[in-house]
């Protein structure tokens, strides 16, 4: 997110972040040293169309086309994982980690399983 409180078509506002209003930017970065290596500014929702497999989904392949079939490591936020994505992406050779969200559709019933602490498993 880029602050920014102008007059803009496409300005967001998310009351959850500490920039409240500003440009949202979608971005892959390489994680070794932070050169962009593809982005995309988010212009707001586009009239009529619909997400097969949801919004997180449709940036992330738009996102990495050009690196797919590479053997590539993707490090993604818990917006953007889902089991479908990981499976398509793993057919494209390349391999996903990522933090989840438990209540994401498809996810298996083990995520939704609170991790036990050490002393716990005992």
């Amino acid at each position: 997110m880029i602050a920014f409180k102008g007059r803009l078509s496409f300005c967001q506002y998310m009351p959850a972040k500490p920039m409240k209003y500003g440009i949202k930017v979608w971005v892959a970065a390489d994680s070794e040293n932070g050169y962009v290596a593809n982005m995309s500014i988010y212009q707001g929702s586009e009239n009529g169309r619909t997400y097969v497999h949801g919004q997180g989904y449709d940036v992330v392949m738009s996102m990495v086309k050009p690196f797919l079939n590479k053997r590539h490591h993707l490090f993604l936020d818990n917006f953007f994982s889902t089991p479908q994505l990981f499976e398509h992406l793993l057919v494209q050779d390349t391999y996903t980690c990522a933090t989840v969200r438990s209540n994401h559709k498809g996810m298996p019933k083990c995520s939704k399983q609170k991790l036990k602490k050490p002393k716990e498993l005992v």
